[in-house]
């Protein structure tokens, strides 16, 4: 039965064994690690730098996290009540009749590891959608949901940025990068003078439509690469040649002719969180505050909750992100800088006359989704439900103790209560997916080491000579999603996946429409499609222990599946 938001279980035995094995397993993670790369050149080949994920950070990370919590941080009792708020996962289990699982997968709940093809969505979203859909006034209903979704979503994307930003909305993030793209070449933005830099682990999303405003403008491409001169010309000597076209290090491709940097937050395939705030810093140094910079904030945001994008002087011009996988509707919402959608629509002495009301008739054409607008107001209630039971259960440490306080006491909203039910949110979702992501690699690096090769950032990627990678400022303790992708040395991708799905757990193989450059830059063949597991904050220990027990039914016992063993 469904706990209601006020009600925890009383802990079962499989809990409290998970607090041991959790306990434990934190203590031998770092060594584990240690021993398992401690080989060189294994995997096929390949150094053991290509393979390594930062774990000893990682295992500090979570220590000081912790510790940031007064009291003991239950995240098996915090999962149990994430879990109670979505109907997926009080009511969905494997259909007896269903045609693709084995009768052995009949007696299990779904496990669900696809959340980066779009998330569950929690009870209140879909009972506001249904409520909206009940009641349809399109002139004074449907017009309230989208103003007011308009300033949830600010406020929920950006903290305490509303004044500075606008934030438009559409069918998809795909969708409003195209006619962002668009818009740059058709408002005179770009010329043959000019030069778009684009990140290699980005999403075609947000490759293809400014490759296209390149060859219709004339302007130059630039590729800001997850590896070292991957593909670049050797020398009389042997040695590869630098280019001027593409490069790890970002700083080498920014100039003043730059005029758009199109990056990722975190990447659907590496899972690795970018360092945003430098980026936009860096760019604006060196062109003057010419160069735009726009992020995929897709796969970052439901893990992050996007605000630490918009910490800091320099900020994305635009950040863009789609609901459908953060846990709402079908909705894609694009923020921007006031400043960058005024010069978008109008370059000349009138910029500063053009009001909000007529930029977001440029983007939202038609009527809009009002059922998603629904929607999305709830999924600020659920955010903030995550925040507030944070809050009471843990109390956490921090600037925010006040407002957060009077918040919970006496209902009064302000600004810096806002933040803190998103800070305190995003803290337990990160804490208990880290644990989840470290869970899941110790098997796939230590037990399936010699046959599998999971796909991860290299550590070469970065903004400048100053920082040591691109990655999100460790501090903030942001650096990795619990986004898994791998490869199996004799196993095709979509036949593991085929097998996890007969035994009930949901999760894809393809490409994830990655470029063609990232597939080279991982050593992956062309033709080669990625297992992925894609983790949320309402995933268990529980769902990675039984995801390890239907790999090991393949590795163990590959030919009672007709597949070969690891």
């Amino acid at each position: 039965e469904a706990l209601s938001s006020n009600e925890w279980a009383v802990p079962s035995k499989a809990a409290i064994l998970n607090r041991i094995r959790w306990a434990m397993f934190e203590k031998t993670a770092a060594k584990e690690y240690e021993s398992v790369w401690s080989g060189d050149d294994a995997n096929g080949g390949e150094s053991a730098d290509h393979q390594r994920h930062d774990t000893n950070n990682n295992n500090e990370q979570i220590r000081m996290e912790c510790e940031s919590l007064k009291g003991s941080f239950d995240p098996d009792a915090f999962a149990t009540f994430v879990r109670s708020q979505f109907p997926y996962f009080c009511n969905t289990m494997v259909s007896a009749s269903s045609s693709f699982v084995t009768e052995e997968a009949t007696r299990q709940p779904l496990v669900f590891l696809e959340s980066g093809g779009g998330s569950q969505v929690p009870r209140v979203v879909t009972e506001a959608v249904v409520a909206s859909m009940s009641n349809r006034d399109r002139s004074v209903v449907g017009r309230a949901y989208q103003t007011e979704a308009r300033q949830v979503l600010l406020s929920l994307l950006t903290g305490d940025n509303t004044n500075d930003n606008i934030l438009v909305m559409g069918s998809n993030a795909t969708a409003l990068l195209k006619t962002l793209a668009q818009q740059y070449r058709n408002n005179g933005l770009l010329t043959e003078e000019d030069e778009i830099v684009i990140a290699s682990e980005n999403h075609l999303s947000n490759v293809l439509p400014w490759i296209a405003a390149a060859k219709s403008t004339g302007a130059s491409i630039k590729w800001w690469t997850t590896n070292s001169l991957f593909d670049a010309p050797i020398d009389s000597q042997g040695r590869k040649e630098a280019s001027l076209s593409e490069s790890p290090m970002l700083s080498d491709l920014i100039s003043s002719k730059t005029k758009v940097v199109a990056v990722s937050h975190a990447s659907n395939i590496l899972g690795c969180v970018r360092d945003i705030p430098s980026i936009c810093t860096l760019v604006h140094e060196i062109t003057g505050g010419s160069g735009h910079v726009v992020v995929d904030g897709v796969a970052a945001s439901p893990h992050l909750l996007s605000p630490d994008a918009f910490h800091g002087d320099r900020v994305p011009n635009w950040y863009v992100v789609s609901l459908h996988k953060s846990f709402g509707p079908h909705l894609g919402c694009l923020v921007g800088k006031r400043s960058s959608a005024l010069e978008l629509h109008h370059r000349d002495s009138t910029t500063l006359l053009l009001s909000d009301e007529v930029v977001y008739k440029h983007w939202e054409l038609g009527t809009m989704n009002f059922e998603a607008c629904a929607g999305a107001i709830a999924l600020k209630e659920y955010v903030d439900m995550i925040g507030k039971e944070a809050l009471r259960r843990y109390v956490l440490e921090g600037e925010y103790d006040g407002d957060a306080r009077q918040l919970l006491h006496s209902g009064k909203r302000t600004s810096n209560s806002n933040n803190s039910l998103i800070n305190a949110a995003r803290t337990c979702i990160h804490i208990s997916e880290t644990r989840l992501l470290h869970h899941l690699l110790n098997y796939l690096q230590k037990t399936c080491f010699n046959s599998v090769r999971v796909i991860q950032d290299v550590g070469a990627m970065k903004v400048d000579d100053c920082t040591n990678s691109s990655l999100a400022d460790s501090s903030n303790a942001f650096s990795n999603l619990p986004i898994v992708s791998f490869v199996h040395a004799s196993i095709p991708s979509n036949d593991i996946v085929q097998h996890c799905r007969n035994h009930g757990l949901v999760c894809r193989a393809c490409k994830f429409l990655s470029t063609e450059r990232l597939w080279k830059e991982m050593r992956i063949q062309r033709d080669e499609d990625v297992v992925r597991f894609s983790l949320a904050h309402y995933n268990t220990i529980g769902d990675i222990d039984r995801a390890i027990e239907v790999l090991e039914l393949l590795r163990l016992g590959g030919d009672k599946c007709n597949l070969p063993r690891c």
